[in-house]
Parts: C-alpha cells; sequence; structure tokens
C-alpha cells in the first residue's frame, strides 16, 4: 500500500475518508484497550492531518447524490463505498489518465472494475 500511495501523482478521494479515518483511528484505541482520546489517538491524528493534507477532496454533495442515483450498480457495495465510487466517477472526467481506486473491500473493487475503473492492489 505504501508503494502505491507513493507512487500516485495526485490523490483524490472524498471527504467521507477523514471521518472514517478518525473513526478508525479511535477504533483501534479501545480495541486495545485505550480510550478514544488518549495519547496514542492524538499521536496518530497528528500523523493522519500530515497524510490527509496530500489529498484534494470532494465533498459529498448533490452532485455526488445524483451519480449514485443515477447508477445502479453501487448498490453492489456498501453505502460509504459507494460514495467513495461515485466520488471517483465523478472526477473521472477531469483526469489525464485513468484513475485508480485503492481498496482491499472485495465488494467495492468488483463495483469499481465493472464501472471502467482499474482497481488496487492487484491480485
Amino acid at each position: 500500500m505504501r508503494e502505491l500511495w507513493q507512487s500516485a501523482e495526485e490523490r483524490l478521494s472524498s471527504s467521507l475518508l477523514r471521518i472514517e479515518c478518525v473513526i478508525a483511528i479511535r477504533r483501534a484505541s479501545l480495541l486495545q484497550g485505550g480510550t478514544a482520546d488518549d495519547a496514542w489517538v492524538q499521536e496518530r491524528l497528528g500523523l493522519l492531518s500530515d497524510v490527509l493534507d496530500e489529498l484534494n477532496f470532494k465533498p459529498v454533495d448533490s452532485s455526488i447524490e445524483m451519480i449514485i442515483r443515477d447508477t445502479p450498480a453501487l448498490a453492489g457495495c456498501r453505502t460509504l463505498d459507494a460514495i467513495h465510487v461515485a466520488t471517483a466517477m465523478h472526477f473521472r472526467p477531469y483526469a489525464e489518465g485513468p484513475l485508480e481506486i485503492v481498496s482491499l473491500d472485495s465488494r467495492m473493487r468488483r463495483v469499481a472494475g465493472k464501472l471502467g475503473f482499474q482497481v488496487q492492489p492487484s491480485d
């Protein structure tokens, strides 16, 4: 995953990613017996901020809702993953080359592939 991150010329995502990452960090702390706001969490949130500064974000707005409404294939993945794929669909016409969707979720990968995206990591 690190190689994929470092090789990307431009990184795009739904603004939803910021929220998902914060929740994942806090959940990881709870699973390790920590709290949702301990020093470990605060350190990770600081590191997360640096990483997220390297992305361009698209807000989840009516344009994303319309893509979801107009793309029945998105029903093949979870709601939040559908938002991410719809966001990629929003960016696709503006990209100079093909967009790659990076995910480990099999449903999201399958739907993205059906919609013509390159999916990473490759199997």
